[in-house]
């Protein structure tokens, strides 16, 4: 029977260490298991640098003053995933939670049920339908469409207006769905200096792997090797060394967004709950940054897990170089925001910000 650990990356590394130890006493009789004993250390060392990177990357916020808050989503299960437990939180304290949807669900019939899960995932924070928004704004997930965007974009600003938000928090622009990039980057491109309030950018899943900014995935990747024994489900990390803010929740405000999660039952409430309730991680918004991938793609371990997929046996290639096979909607790549925004070359579109 499998060891699932979630949230708790010190227990994953503690295993790989006892590991380790064993083999290198097993050595002292049989020298040849030298080699295995080398193996895990390795792998305790890497967890051990994740366990380091994790301190500092990550730090507990507080989030006490009721706020207009603003959570922009592209689909319904995001808005819980990334900020159900702060909406909750916020509501409770006596601030204006207001959500709004811009990708609909292409299944058809499929957009209407996750619409009303939504309403019944936010009553259980108590926050009402009339806070709640469905707008098509988005190109289809398949397609690449500037002119829906540059359409998006004006839209985009005018909910921003009408609302007067004193916080925003949005999927962030981090390879894993191109719904989520998409909408990331239309931020990037609408908000200006004038503006008040602060965006943060809340990371839901990626396909990129770093050594200095996504621990828990290297956690997760080394705990793999405990002999398919055990799995490590890390909450997500941020992609560029931004510190990772976790909000504090109380046990109320915990138990709504695992209330909230287990209403999305049709994308899998019960694997929602296990594996998204976390305390919500906010990463403030670069506005400074080059808005055209979210990291660099021809030097990631996605594309070396890509040409380990071409060139070995797809059940060896999976079990060396686990992971996503790329942006979901963009697969075999990665979102590229130049391709999404920008018009033909001779079609003079803005700049790409």
């Amino acid at each position: 029977m499998k060891l699932r650990i979630y949230f708790r990356p010190a227990l994953a590394v503690l295993l790989l260490l006892a590991v380790a130890v064993v083999f290198w006493l097993a050595a002292l009789k049989l020298p040849l298991l030298a080699l295995p004993a080398l193996f895990y250390s390795a792998l305790s060392a890497l967890g051990l640098w994740a366990l380091w990177r994790i301190h500092r990357l990550e730090r507990w916020e507080s989030w006490d003053i009721p706020r207009r808050l603003l959570i922009l989503a592209p689909h319904e299960d995001d808005c819980a995933i990334s900020a159900g437990g702060i909406g909750a939180r916020n509501h409770r304290l006596g601030g204006d939670t207001h959500v709004v949807y811009l990708a609909p669900d292409e299944t058809p019939g499929l957009a209407a049920i996750r619409a009303a899960e939504a309403r019944d995932a936010w009553a259980v924070a108590g926050v009402p339908p009339s806070s709640l928004r469905h707008a098509a704004l988005l190109p289809l997930l398949h397609e690449r469409s500037p002119a829906t965007l540059h359409a998006a974009a004006g839209e985009l600003r005018s909910i921003i207006d009408a609302f007067g938000p004193e916080t925003i928090v949005v999927p962030m622009f981090e390879g894993g769905h191109v719904h989520h990039d998409m909408l990331a980057a239309l931020l990037g491109r609408i908000v200006t200096d004038n503006d008040r309030f602060t965006v943060f950018e809340a990371p839901e899943y990626s396909p990129h792997v770093s050594l200095a900014n996504t621990p828990h995935r290297i956690v997760a990747l080394c705990a793999r090797w405990l002999f398919g024994l055990v799995s490590y489900y890390g909450p997500p990390d941020g992609i560029d060394g931004r510190p990772v803010d976790r909000i504090r929740l109380d046990p109320t405000d915990m138990d709504a967004k695992r209330g909230m999660l287990a209403r999305f039952v049709s994308q899998n409430a019960p694997s929602l709950v296990s594996t998204r309730a976390y305390p919500d991680r906010l990463v403030r918004m670069n506005f400074a940054r080059q808005w055209r991938q979210p990291f660099d793609f021809q030097r990631s371990y996605l594309r070396l897990g890509l040409a380990a997929r071409d060139r070995l046996p797809a059940w060896l290639a999976r079990a060396l170089l686990p992971g996503p096979t790329g942006t979901i909607g963009r697969d075999g790549s990665i979102t590229d925001w130049q391709q999404e925004w920008s018009e033909t070359a001779a079609g003079g579109a803005p700049a790409v910000r």
